[in-house]
């Protein structure tokens, strides 16, 4: 679902919250001020018909005994509902009701009544079968002594008439601020989104290089904080690519100079190899090799310098993969390390099944050559063992040995970038790169390395070689 909606959707719903509460606080409201009302005027007829009663007892000289027994009760209590609009009762001390002014069938004795023998004004509502009634209960105290009371019926059915036609006015109204609210709130959506829009659009160009769009927004808030914000990302991020460019053109020079200076003494090498084999006297046959060994030892110098490099991350490596056969190059591998194994004691067993994988098979040879050469210098091991097993996806090289061990700590630090390695040192020796140089290799060629190592129990390293070949993307990425 669309932001758009999602907003308009929450409006909707916090619009229709507060008119339904609205619509309960008035009518509870209403409906208690029409009681309270009705019931102050009860009490105020209450007054007037006590000094009425009380003239009536006074003019025809009857005690006030007499004016609240069965004689006397329904004539007085018909006389005083005459000019009014709800029914009159009188009731004894005992709390019979001994006059009516109606024929309601209302005229059993209710807790009202109770509370008016016990000296209280008291107001109920009560529901009979087809009406609802607001009853008002008042003592009559004549010298100090409660000789009965009067008690009122208000019919409350014209009360829920005008709460139904409130009822009915409210929705109304309701309905159509409700609708006037919607439209607002969707337009003011469509404002807020609208630079929300572009920023997609933006974003999207930006997703395939296109860095030329910005976003205007006039309004002071934080919409125009996010457009602001993009902006500058974008221009950030158009220098970063425009600086990456220059880099690369810059890696491309240093590697074309390396290149020609590995060249120059690599001819020199060759050349005197030459002329070695045209040469009978002794002492030219040493001056060329004084000439090889010197060579050597620049070309040596100039690797040394290009593995400094690399630290640095101003070497970028580059693989070409294709479909190879692992087995053969794992085989050959073994066969050229085969001296440095001897020299070692260290004795190497090899199952080898066929498998062709891609790969680059000369970046592979060096990831061999480097975690072998890792089992010879630092495991301390006897017997190494190498297994070659083809799955159904990948083929797993996996380089056994029976040294020390490393522990999880160790394990863990092995593919860290030697920069961010504390307290190493990087000599002519050791470079730092180890496993993390075999792990770019690997990524590079889409494969991935694994090391297995609990201390005292020697150390696994597995090789896995993709079986299918990936998608230019993929290793691009890599």
């Amino acid at each position: 679902m669309k932001l758009r909606n999602k907003l308009f959707i929450q409006h909707s719903i916090t619009i229709v919250m507060l008119l339904a509460v609205m619509y309960v606080v008035v009518n509870y409201t209403l409906s208690k001020s029409m009681i309270e009302r009705d019931t102050q005027t009860l009490g105020q007829y209450y007054s007037l018909h006590r000094i009425e009663a009380l003239k009536i007892v006074n003019d025809k000289k009857i005690s006030i005994e007499q004016l609240f027994s069965g004689t006397y009760a329904p004539l007085i209590a018909s006389h005083l509902a005459a000019n009014s609009n709800f029914q009159v009762q009188l009731f004894d001390p005992e709390g019979m009701i001994i006059g009516d002014s109606g024929n309601k069938e209302d005229l059993i004795k209710r807790s009202d009544i109770d509370a008016a023998l016990a000296g209280q004004t008291a107001s109920v509502i009560t529901e009979g079968e087809n009406s609802k009634l607001l009853i008002y209960a008042s003592p009559f105290v004549y010298e100090g002594k409660i000789v009965g009371g009067f008690r009122y019926l208000l019919d409350l059915n014209k009360h829920e008439e005008t709460l139904s036609a409130m009822r009915s006015w409210f929705i109304g109204v309701a309905l159509g601020c409700l609708l006037i609210a919607l439209l607002a709130s969707y337009s003011f959506s469509f404002f807020i989104m609208r630079p929300l829009h572009a920023l997609q659009q933006a974003l999207k160009l930006v997703a395939i290089g296109d860095f030329s769009r910005k976003i205007v927004v006039r309004s002071q808030d934080e919409v125009r904080e996010l457009a602001d914000d993009f902006n500058q990302m974008s221009a950030a991020l158009q220098e970063h690519i425009e600086l990456l460019h220059y880099e690369q053109s810059k890696q491309k020079k240093f590697y074309d100079n390396v290149t020609h200076e590995l060249k120059t003494p690599l001819t020199s090498i060759i050349g005197f190899s030459d002329l070695i084999d045209k040469m009978e006297r002794m002492d030219d046959i040493r001056t060329c090799n004084v000439y090889i060994r010197k060579e050597s030892t620049r070309l040596l110098q100039m690797v040394e310098d290009l593995l400094q490099s690399s630290l640095k991350g101003d070497e970028a490596w580059l693989v070409q993969v294709e479909r190879t056969d692992l087995a053969a190059i794992l085989t050959d591998s073994l066969r050229i390390l085969e001296p440095t194994l001897h020299k070692s004691s260290i004795m190497t067993t090899l199952q080898v099944e066929p498998c062709e994988v891609y790969a680059d098979p000369k970046r592979t040879q060096q990831v061999l050559f480097n975690v072998i050469e890792n089992a010879i210098k630092h495991s301390g091991c006897t017997e190494l063992a190498i297994r070659l097993e083809q799955q159904e996806y990948h083929c797993l090289v996996r380089i056994t040995d029976n040294g020390k061990g490393m522990n999880e700590q160790e394990t863990a630090a092995l593919f860290v970038p030697s920069e961010q390695k504390l307290n190493r040192p990087i000599s002519t020796h050791s470079h730092g790169l180890g496993l993390l140089l075999c792990k770019q290799l690997m990524e590079l060629q889409g494969g991935d390395i694994t090391v297995y190592s609990r201390e005292g129990s020697g150390t696994e390293v597995v090789l896995m070689f993709q079986v299918e070949s990936l998608p230019p993307q993929v290793l691009l990425q890599n």
